[in-house]
């Protein structure tokens, strides 16, 4: 036993109960002098005094002795769960961010003869999207035709399912252009598209051009559309 830290603990447990060196005394029948003995490490109470001390203060008669409270086992072990159970919660949040964030890209490319396009699909496990831009006609026939308007539709097509995942709507003009003019004017920027990358992989896309010529007649193009790679994460 340490006569020092059995000292400096009564001392603690009669400050933080808000007692005097008197009035400690006079609950355990002992002068205040004996007090201020224990309290400096020049003695130790009896057996009996610890008894009381211990039923005073309810602290049980070992941490008196120990001159230190131990620590609660339990108390820990639950702390120690909180802590791992928050890192496991953190590590999942950066898991699942990081993974969403993870895109990879493809080029766009057209294998119509008559037309070039550019355009790029990002993709994540998560989502998908597409940004098309310089679709240009590249035919012969009818090259100089002249046009009032044009509407241009993405479509995505999955066996015998087809869905239109973007529109340009209709472009007019009050002087009739060429179908390059119109073009020109055509982007096509699709975010969130709900399909994964295999499904984008394995589905067909198309651009579907309706051109209104002067005569009021309605030329159609079709101009499909693949992905150059697609690599699944």
């Amino acid at each position: 036993m340490d006569p020092q830290k059995i000292g400096s603990y009564i001392c603690f447990l009669r400050k933080k109960n808000n007692l005097t060196q008197s009035e400690l005394a006079n609950k355990l029948l002992v002068t205040s002098q004996a007090v201020s003995k224990w309290e400096t490490g020049r003695g130790i109470p009896d057996i009996e005094i610890l008894k009381r001390i211990s039923e005073l203060f309810k602290v049980d008669l070992e941490t008196i002795l120990n001159g230190e409270e131990k620590p609660n086992k339990k108390n820990y072990f639950f702390i120690i769960l909180g802590i791992l159970i928050i890192l496991i919660i953190v590590l999942l949040i950066i898991f699942v961010f990081k993974k969403n964030e993870e895109f990879a890209f493809s080029d766009l490319v057209s294998n119509n003869a008559s037309f070039s396009i550019k355009g790029v699909a990002a993709y994540s496990d998560e989502k998908s999207s597409i940004f098309i831009s310089d679709i240009v006609y590249l035919g012969e026939d009818n090259l100089k035709e002249k046009y009032i308007s044009i509407e241009c539709l993405l479509y995505e097509e999955d066996g015998n399912v087809e869905r239109k995942i973007g529109e340009s709507g209709v472009i007019e003009s009050d002087k009739s252009q060429s179908l390059n003019s119109y073009l020109k004017q055509i982007e096509f920027h699709i975010d969130s598209l709900e399909i994964s990358c295999k499904n984008l992989s394995d589905s067909k896309l198309h651009i579907a051009i309706y051109a209104i010529n002067n005569e009021n007649k309605v030329e159609t193009y079709i101009v499909p559309i693949e992905l150059t790679s697609c690599v699944n994460h």
